[in-house]
């Protein structure tokens, strides 16, 4: 089976975004004919190691750039946040999805597609003499409308499937996203889909209602060794909390769980007096900052920006792993976050503090485990009580229960699943032609 997938985030790159769509070429190069369109920059340098397997890499450089962010290891939360610059967000927040419908651009810098030279590429590959399934990557929006370009020109050859690693209207911190016409450019757009691919299961609910039964649940997930945790040591003195994550203003923040350490701080000095936060990352100006301002630089060991390697180490030697969801406003937009970190939390064996509302779709598996926790923001009593206890007896995860949600996030079995959903709706639109 020839499969193409259009991903504009190259596999070079350091984000989630680059991820994932790596990982499921490299599984489904095993036993399928694979190739992998994207962004490059001029030089094609890489910032992160990579595999493919046995993809074919068709690499197309960026029009232009205005600068490298996946070089930069500093964020832009890394700074106080001004009137000016929250202003500035907003103003970008409303901006982007409204230029993405126009010119062939992305999120991560100021990104520059070539739209024209990957019309040309996946002319040279698509045709209509064989079956091709067409995988695009959202975002950014044109690769949906070369989705939309191959199925109508290629309508009984080309099998498209349109992933969404996130949604393309209701987005959280953009008011003008939330009006109808960006849910109508949506499912306009998507009419000619196949199959639509979403992360998360309220991204289901959301789609279904535009797109009707064609919708799957395709998460992000983890490849590499699992339960690293249980190689560490558990006799040392210091009660390690490792966050390797990024923060974002208004919906990831570190000041609710910096609360929580400050109750510790006030009324068991001596469990405090034990507690060392781990970070690393690349806001850690901001974090320096908070800790600062709460006067607990005493218990921070930041590490600043590190290799993925590192951050995987610094995980499985932690005795609780923060992980943040959500602290925005709208519990209902929290239940679906779900950060790239939490696979990797999972595979390391270690106990999770999550922070994320209520209603979080992924409580039951982090909590399953028997140690774990999902706090509400506002629950920093709770917080502080559960570490306390935890510093005290350092309780192991059930690891069978753990390994039972990992395995349904490793990408080598979201590949097979992704096989299956493939070959259901190739059978679908054949017996529907036979009909």
């Amino acid at each position: 089976m020839k499969i193409v997938i259009v991903s504009p985030y190259s596999p070079r790159w350091n984000n989630i975004a680059s991820v994932r769509w790596e990982k499921f070429a490299k599984y489904l190069s095993i036993n399928h004919l694979i190739y992998f369109i994207t962004s490059c920059f001029p030089s094609k340098q890489s910032f992160r190691s990579f595999d493919l397997g046995q993809a074919r890499l068709v690499e197309i450089p960026l029009k232009y750039f205005r600068y490298d962010p996946h070089v930069a290891v500093n964020g832009k939360f890394a700074k106080e946040q001004t009137m000016f610059s929250k202003l500035l967000r907003r103003i970008k927040a409303e901006i982007k999805p409204v230029l993405e419908r126009f010119l062939p651009v992305s999120t991560g810098g100021m990104l520059l597609h070539d739209y024209q030279a990957y019309v040309t590429e996946l002319s040279k590959i698509i045709s209509d003499h064989e079956r091709t399934i067409l995988i695009t990557t959202y975002d950014p929006w044109f690769s949906l409308k070369l989705g939309k370009l191959f199925k109508k020109r290629f309508p009984k050859t080309v099998v498209w499937l349109a992933d969404f690693r996130d949604p393309s209207f209701n987005l959280d911190g953009s008011a003008l996203t939330k009006l109808p016409v960006f849910a109508y450019a949506t499912k306009r757009i998507l009419s000619m889909a196949d199959a639509v691919l979403v992360v998360s299961k309220k991204m289901v609910e959301d789609y279904q209602r535009l797109c009707g039964d064609k919708v799957f649940f395709l998460p992000n997930g983890y490849d590499g060794k699992l339960f690293l945790g249980e190689c560490s040591d558990d006799t040392h003195e210091d009660f390690k909390i490792v966050y390797t994550g990024s923060f974002y203003p208004g919906t990831r923040e570190l000041s609710w769980f910096i609360l929580a350490l400050s109750r510790i701080k006030e009324r068991k000095r001596a469990i405090y007096s034990k507690l060392k936060f781990v970070y690393a990352g690349k806001d850690y100006e901001y974090v320096q900052t908070l800790f600062d301002r709460f006067s607990m630089l005493d218990i921070l060991e930041n590490r600043g920006f590190v290799s993925r390697c590192e951050a995987l180490k610094l995980q499985a030697q932690a005795d609780l792993l923060l992980l943040i969801g959500y602290t925005g406003k709208d519990p209902q937009v929290g239940r679906s976050m779900r950060t790239g970190k939490v696979y990797e939390y999972l595979a390391t064996g270690r106990p999770i503090l999550v922070i994320a509302p209520g209603v979080w779709e992924m409580r039951e598996e982090i909590e399953c485990d028997g140690v774990s926790k999902v706090f509400e923001k506002s629950q920093t009593e709770m917080m502080a009580d559960y570490i306390e206890q935890l510093s005290r007896k350092r309780s192991h995860v059930d690891r069978e229960k753990r390994e039972q949600v990992i395995q349904s996030y490793l990408y080598e079995n979201l590949s097979k699943k992704l096989e299956g959903i493939i070959e259901k709706i190739t059978l679908d639109k054949s017996a529907g032609r036979s009909a």
